[in-house]
């Protein structure tokens, strides 16, 4: 017959699992949902209220418990994805703009600090020919 002592240790261990077990699968049920609502609030603090427009979505699953990440999709002009990406990293978050082609590998990646800085980036994008408002442009 096993000791008491082991039959508690098997016990605790078997306890202290499922409860690991049950806090990883809530941050993962949560971590979608806390990803989107980080990128808004975030988005909105840098670019101001028309950030409320943006669509996020979640971004694929690294380290749900920590990495919050979610993308706007923005437009697709003259084979070039542009993608607004939100990520917070163990407090340091960051709005960057990917800027990617629609049939090879190359990508850019830029820091988005502000409306402004934004407008500077789309300004070198294909977009710029129909967003320049000093040409009508339009979204």
């Amino acid at each position: 017959m096993s000791h008491p002592i082991m039959i508690a240790a098997a016990n605790r261990l078997t306890h202290a699992e499922e409860r690991r077990t049950a806090a990883r699968e809530n941050a993962f049920r949560t971590w979608g949902p806390r990803s989107i609502a980080a990128a808004s609030k975030y988005a909105r603090r840098l670019l101001g209220d028309e950030a409320v427009t943006l669509d996020w979505e979640v971004l694929g699953l690294l380290s749900f418990e920590e990495h919050l990440q979610a993308f706007a999709p923005l437009d697709t002009v003259a084979g070039q994805h542009l993608e607004l990406y939100y990520t917070d990293e163990g407090s340091t978050e960051r709005l960057l703009l990917r800027v990617s082609c629609a049939s090879c590998p190359s990508q850019h990646v830029h820091d988005v600090t502000s409306l402004e800085q934004l407008g500077q980036l789309l300004s070198q994008t294909p977009a710029w020919q129909s967003i320049d408002p000093r040409k009508g442009g339009t979204l």
